[in-house]
C-alpha cells in the first residue's frame, strides 16, 4: 500500500471528491457502462411486509453491544437512473440478488470502538500487530477542530467526552475490517450497504424525493433538487447515533452523519444481474457510501458511491457491520 501514499494527487482528488466538491471542480469519475435494458428485465424488489422480515436482536461480544437488524433475501436494482437528479456515471443500474444477512443497526461508536482497542492492548501508533494488517494504522487520534473521535491517555484509548456514542472517525479501512473481525463479522458489500440503505425504496434517498433536516445529519444549507429545509443552519459536526428515525429495516444513519467503509474495492459496476456481489478484484481505493455531516444532500443519496485509500483516517468516515443470519 506504500504505492498509495506516494500518490498525493489521487489522494487529494478522492479528499475533494468525499467533501462534496467534485462536481464543481470536474473530478472524473470511473465510468460504468451501464446497460438499461439488462436492468430494464428485473427491476422488481421482493416487497414482502417490512414488520414480516425485520427481526431485531442485540449481541455482546466481548463487552460490546451491538444491536443487528435481520435484512432478508431478495432482488433489488442497485445504482441511480440516468434522470435522477445528481445522477453520476459511476452509478449505472443493474439488478443484484442478495442472500439474508444480518447489518448493525447504527454505525459503530467510540465508546465501541475503544473497547475493542483497550481489549487488544493497542498502543499510540494505532497498529495492531497481532492482526490481519500488522503493519496498518488501525485509528487516528481526534484533533484539532475535529475533535469528537478517541484520545490515547495513560496507555487507553478513552472517547471524547460527551462523544462517546457518536460514530467513531479517524479509522481506516484496516482499522474497521479489524473490528469487524473481533466483533464477529465483516464489512458490508457495497450492494449489501445500498440494498439495506434502500429498504425497498427507489427514490434518491430512503425518505422519498427529499431528505430533510429532521431527517439526517448534513449540511442542511444545501438541500436535494429543489426540496427545501426549514432549518439551514446545521450541526458542523457528528451527531450521536440514531438521532434520526430508521429507515423501513430499523437501520439508523444511513444517509449522513459519516461515510461508511465497504469492503469493496471501487471500480466499474457490472452491466448484468449479480448474485451477491463483492467488487472488484483490484482497485484504487475502497468504496465509501452514505454522505456525511460535511456533505450537501445529493451526496448523500442511496445510490452515491466514492472511494477512499484504505489506509485513509478522517473526521467524516466510520463504519457499521454485517453478521451471518
Amino acid at each position: 500500500m506504500t504505492a498509495f501514499k506516494d500518490n498525493s494527487l489521487i489522494r487529494k482528488e478522492i479528499f475533494l471528491s468525499i467533501l462534496g466538491l467534485a462536481m464543481s471542480i470536474g473530478i472524473a469519475y470511473s465510468q460504468s457502462e451501464g446497460s438499461e435494458a439488462a436492468v430494464a428485465a428485473d427491476t422488481s424488489i421482493q416487497q414482502n411486509e417490512v414488520n414480516q422480515v425485520i427481526v431485531a436482536e442485540q449481541q455482546a461480544v466481548s463487552g460490546l453491544e451491538i444491536q443487528t437488524v435481520q435484512i432478508p433475501a431478495g432482488k433489488f436494482v442497485m445504482g441511480s437512473p440516468d434522470a435522477e437528479v445528481n445522477h453520476n456515471k459511476n452509478e449505472g443500474q443493474y439488478p443484484v440478488a442478495l442472500s439474508v444477512y444480518k447489518m448493525s443497526k447504527y454505525e459503530i461508536t467510540n465508546a465501541q470502538y475503544a473497547n475493542f482497542l483497550n481489549e487488544w492492548k493497542i498502543g499510540a501508533d494505532g497498529i495492531f500487530e497481532a492482526g490481519d494488517y500488522p503493519n496498518q494504522i488501525l485509528i487516528f487520534p481526534s484533533t484539532g477542530d475535529f475533535d469528537w473521535g478517541l484520545h490515547y491517555t495513560k496507555r487507553q484509548w478513552v472517547p471524547v467526552v460527551g462523544f462517546e456514542n457518536h460514530p467513531v472517525i479517524n479509522v481506516t479501512w484496516y482499522g474497521a475490517m479489524e473490528f469487524a473481525r473481533y466483533a464477529g463479522g465483516r464489512l458490508p458489500t457495497g450492494a449489501e450497504w445500498e440494498n439495506a440503505c434502500r429498504a425497498y425504496t427507489t427514490t434518491p434517498f430512503n425518505t422519498g424525493e427529499c431528505l430533510s433536516n429532521e431527517q439526517a445529519n448534513y449540511d442542511w444549507s444545501n438541500p436535494y433538487s429543489t426540496c427545501i429545509n426549514n432549518k439551514t443552519y446545521y450541526p458542523g459536526k457528528t451527531q450521536p447515533v440514531g438521532s434520526y428515525l430508521p429507515n423501513a429495516f430499523g437501520l439508523f444513519d444511513m444517509h449522513g452523519n459519516v461515510w461508511e467503509w465497504c469492503s469493496d474495492w471501487y471500480g466499474p459496476y457490472p452491466t448484468v444481474e449479480q448474485t451477491n456481489p463483492r467488487g472488484p478484484s483490484e482497485g484504487l481505493g475502497r468504496e465509501i457510501r452514505g454522505g456525511s455531516w460535511a456533505n450537501r444532500a445529493q451526496y448523500c443519496r442511496s445510490a452515491i458511491r466514492y472511494r477512499s485509500f484504505p489506509d485513509d483516517g478522517n473526521y467524516f468516515l466510520g463504519f457499521r457491520i454485517v453478521m451471518a443470519p
